[in-house]
Order: structure tokens, then C-alpha cells, then sequence
């Protein structure tokens, strides 16, 4: 009877019966290890809980509409923003030609602010319009008036 198989064929039978074991084993005294190893996790039968009507009913109203509304810009340092703005209006105005009209330096700014429109509504627009103002007449003199600075940005 010994000499109808060979040792490689009882070394591999011996083998796949040992798979077979600790496999059987590790499925009946491990299963939620191995599971949880893969990603599935097991839910614990008190944890599941089924909603009244009440519960229901309340996460089917709807929050207050501001929840879902943007929020407003909180305290945000613009004074690099600010300083940009300034830097490019002083050195278009700088290199302008000598004999620019009114209509084309008013028109030549509103572009420049139009790249800038965080800066309409905000605290220093007054301030900026009478650098505009300034500035532009530091080079051209009594070229513009305070109020052709108003609407820049619209």
C-alpha cells in the first residue's frame, strides 16, 4: 500500500488538508478579523436603530435659507490688493504719452480697475479715487475733476 503513492503526492495531499483545515478555522473563529482587514466592518445589533416618524419628519425640513446662501467676505487684508491697484495706475500714468485726452486716461484706468473689481465696495474706494485724481493730475495738470473719478468701476 505504501508503494501505490509517492512522497511528493502524500507531501502535497498532507498540504491541501491543512489549507482546507486552517482555512475552515480561520472562516469559523476569525471571520470579522479577516473581513475587517478587507473593509468590511460589522454593525452591532443595537447600533441599528429605525427613525419615528418625528426624527423623519424633522430631517425632511429644510434649514434656514441663509445656511445655503454665500457668506460674507469676513475681514480680508486687501491692502495687497490695493497696493497692486495703485502700483499699475501710477505707472500707466507715468508712461502715457504727453498728449492724452481726458476721455482716453478716464477710459485707460476703468481698464485697470475692471481687473480689480474686489475693490468697488470697498472702505478706501474714496481714498482711491482721489489718488487717481491726484496722480493723474501730478502728470497732466487739471486734467481730471474729482467727480470724473466716480464711476471707474461701474
Amino acid at each position: 500500500m505504501l508503494s501505490s503513492i509517492t512522497w511528493g503526492q502524500y507531501l502535497s495531499s498532507i498540504a491541501l488538508l491543512l489549507l482546507f483545515y486552517y482555512g475552515y478555522v480561520a472562516f469559523r473563529y476569525y471571520k470579522w478579523e479577516i473581513l475587517g482587514v478587507i473593509g468590511i466592518k460589522k454593525i452591532d445589533g443595537n447600533s441599528v436603530v429605525i427613525p419615528s416618524m418625528a426624527e423623519f419628519k424633522s430631517s425632511m425640513e429644510g434649514g434656514s435659507h441663509d445656511n445655503y446662501l454665500p457668506k460674507p467676505a469676513t475681514d480680508i487684508d486687501i491692502s495687497p490688493l490695493v497696493q497692486s491697484f495703485t502700483d499699475e495706475v501710477t505707472a500707466y500714468i507715468r508712461d502715457a504719452e504727453r498728449n492724452i485726452s481726458k476721455d482716453e486716461l478716464l477710459y485707460s484706468i476703468k481698464l485697470v480697475a475692471m481687473k480689480y473689481p474686489a475693490l468697488k465696495n470697498t472702505d478706501c474706494s474714496d481714498e482711491m479715487r482721489q489718488f487717481i485724481v491726484r496722480e493723474a493730475n501730478n502728470r497732466y495738470p487739471n486734467i481730471m475733476q474729482p467727480n470724473d473719478a466716480l464711476h471707474l468701476w461701474q
